[in-house]
């Protein structure tokens, strides 16, 4: 059989044409063509409802003079940027 791109004899089982690289055979299949995934309001929402209660929290038992572990409010400072970040993206 000859190559379709180049016309050099290949092997009659050859899948793709060793000097070219073309394919020996048409596709049998094609991609099928996505639509975009629209994602919802509801989960950043209710992470943001869920970021202040926590956040409220720990203020309220900073206020009262219980002492709050500094890692507590960096958790909380990355958990509000990535709550921003995601909102952002929309």
């Amino acid at each position: 059989m000859k190559c379709k791109n180049c016309q050099i004899e290949i092997d009659d089982k050859a899948i793709i044409c060793f000097r070219c690289g073309a394919a020996t055979t048409d596709l049998f299949r094609r991609s099928v063509e996505m639509a975009p995934r629209r994602l919802g309001l509801r989960v950043p929402a209710l992470l943001g409802v869920v970021f202040f209660v926590v956040a409220g929290f720990f203020w309220t038992c900073a206020s009262d003079g219980q002492a709050t572990s500094p890692m507590v409010w960096v958790i909380l400072g990355v958990a509000g940027a990535l709550l921003v970040y995601r909102l952002r993206l929309r």
